[in-house]
């Protein structure tokens, strides 16, 4: 369920900020709401609660984001209030980065590696999977100690298993079959 309400509002206001090219814009504020909500954790608390009237909540948007944010962003936060989706605020948000970097061609991609690339490495991996996807593949490293070896990329729903792990298994599935 909150996938489909986070997809809906993130559509609607896409559709609205693409119509008008502000799309990268309103990305943006919607990145500094999340911020805010993230830096002051008693606030987003404060506006998922049941015991505070949606005419309170309101209040108090307006006091923080009215001037800070355009009158399109503003509206959208009144309009999740008033429809009792605050707790859905930041997964909303997300859909509608991808929904943004799916129009600019841009793809997030994770390496996953025993021990952190240097960046060189990285920027490497990167321009390759850029040239072989079609796609502006932005890569960030992350460390798991039980990749033994190589590196795991996942592109989206894609996953890249260039691990020592996954190779011995396969390894091990062909010798397995081999008949003595």
């Amino acid at each position: 369920m909150a996938e489909l309400v986070s997809k809906r509002y993130s559509n609607a206001l896409f559709e609205v900020a693409f119509e008008q090219g502000q799309y990268e814009a309103v990305q943006d504020e919607l990145s500094f709401v999340t911020a805010c909500l993230n830096e002051e954790p008693k606030l987003y608390q404060l506006l998922r609660s049941p015991l505070i009237s949606s005419d309170e909540k309101k209040e108090i948007l307006s006091a923080i984001f009215k001037e800070n944010v355009s009158k399109e962003v503003f509206n959208f936060l009144r309009i999740i209030i008033d429809k009792g989706r605050e707790s859905y605020i930041e997964s909303i948000v997300e859909e509608y980065r991808v929904l943004a970097n799916k129009v600019k061609n841009k793809v997030d991609a994770v390496a996953i590696t025993a021990v952190p690339m240097n960046e060189l490495d990285l920027k490497k991996l990167q321009v390759n999977l850029s040239m072989s996807s079609g796609k502006n593949i932005q890569l960030q490293n992350q460390v798991d100690p039980s990749v033994k070896g190589g590196v795991l990329v996942k592109i989206g729903d894609k996953v890249i298993d260039g691990t020592v792990k996954s190779r011995l298994e396969n390894l091990k599935e062909q010798l397995s079959q081999i008949l003595v």
